[in-house]
């Protein structure tokens, strides 16, 4: 785009002597001069356009990198079955302390809780029922409702629990869609648990910016980018 732009800038001041001589009344070297200033203004144009689709593109890459990497350690965390959910809890815990300082911070029954919860929730997948809800969740744990409410402050809400049940969904779906492309949106989202193909692209998109197809397509182009390269 840049080549021609700078081509079409010196076909414009090579235009200007032509002009001249070759006698051209004021009037037609006018309307060429015109015509050439509006074809390098579309090209400009074009060139904008062209640059914010690039770095539009290359946010959403760098987004979907991070998507890969934290499914990779959620592989690494709960896709061993020869861990315990013990190890994998304290596996996470290892994880979530701060690079920073090396100083073990303990953690409260509602934090350990949650580790947990999430370790196991991750290994077992419940949540490929879609009636798996803020209930099931609580019973799964082995706990009434009103003892997971006290102990998971943040999910005493019903709604804000499906949250956290159809992000697990989202990225249990971002890790089997790389394997099964070929699978239709309503069939994804019956693996995934979700009650709909609509649902499931809502839940997809609002965990990580972009649909399950945007999702497939920039995987596809990431991979056949990084096969060229190799």
């Amino acid at each position: 785009m840049k080549e021609r732009i700078a081509i079409t800038a010196l076909s414009l001041l090579l235009a200007i002597p032509s002009c001249h001589a070759r006698a051209l009344t004021l009037a037609e070297a006018d309307a060429i001069i015109i015509i050439l200033l509006f074809v390098v203004t579309v090209l400009l144009v074009l060139g904008g356009i062209s640059l914010h689709h690039n770095r539009v593109i290359s946010r959403r890459n760098e987004q979907l990198l991070r998507i890969l990497n934290a499914l990779d350690d959620y592989r690494a965390i709960v896709g061993d079955g020869s861990l315990t959910l013990d190890e994998q809890e304290q596996m996470t815990k290892k994880k979530q302390q701060k690079q920073k300082t090396a100083k073990v911070v303990p953690m409260d029954e509602s934090q350990s809780f949650f580790v947990k919860m999430d370790a196991r929730v991750n290994k077992e997948k419940p949540f490929t029922n879609p009636d798996f809800n803020q209930q099931a969740l609580a019973e799964f744990m082995g706990v009434d409702v009103e003892t997971f409410c006290k102990l998971v402050p943040r999910y005493k809400n019903a709604d804000r629990t499906l949250d956290y049940i159809n992000s697990l969904r989202a990225e249990y779906a971002a890790k089997i869609l790389l394997d099964q492309s070929d699978c239709s949106m309503d069939d994804m989202a019956g693996k995934c648990g979700f009650k709909g193909a609509a649902a499931f692209v809502s839940a997809f998109k609002f965990a990580f910016g972009v649909t399950p197809t945007d999702y497939l397509n920039s995987m596809s182009q990431m991979f056949k980018k990084k096969g060229m390269s190799q």
